[in-house]
């Protein structure tokens, strides 16, 4: 048997191996994503955000693609360009205009913006320093694990 043929039938007990000690060593343990009940907290508007839409034309390096002047790339900010050498594109992007408010609460502040019609009408509504009732729910991981190898999974927290 040659060294390779050895390795190829080594390499699927290496790797049944290694996931067995893996899962020894952290236990059988699983992350959820969960969500609170609907909150509701007292807040007030402390600005209003408008950012108009605009577009962009610059230079910078190819990522991927491009053989050579006028071909096509990608830059590292994932924006089509244009070759201009090197590894050097011309790049254009259009960034949508942007609506939203700043909140005041009990905890802190919070902002809530983006290009959709939701944003635009609560942008177009809002007055600073209104009062709002704002309405949300958490959203947090939880893990659970059996640390006592009794089959229960307990909610567990690492530090």
């Amino acid at each position: 048997m040659s060294i390779i043929q050895y390795m190829k039938r080594g390499t699927l007990s290496y790797a049944i191996s290694g996931m067995l000690a893996l899962g020894t060593l952290t236990g059988c343990k699983e992350v959820k994503t969960e969500t609170s009940k609907v909150l509701h907290e007292n807040a007030t508007v402390i600005a209003r955000i408008y950012a108009p839409s605009r577009h962009d034309t610059e230079i910078g390096l190819r990522a991927i693609g491009g053989k050579g002047a006028g071909s096509i790339g990608v830059d590292f900010g994932g924006n089509i360009g244009i070759d201009i050498g090197g590894r050097l594109q011309i790049s254009s992007s259009t960034v949508p205009e942007k609506y939203g408010a700043v909140f005041k609460c009990q905890h802190g502040t919070f902002t809530s913006q983006g290009s959709d019609k939701k944003h635009k009408s609560l942008y177009e509504k809002l007055q600073e320093g209104q009062e709002v009732d704002v309405t949300y729910q958490e959203i947090y991981r939880t893990t659970y694990k059996d640390i006592d190898n009794d089959g229960k999974r307990i909610w567990w927290e690492e530090f």
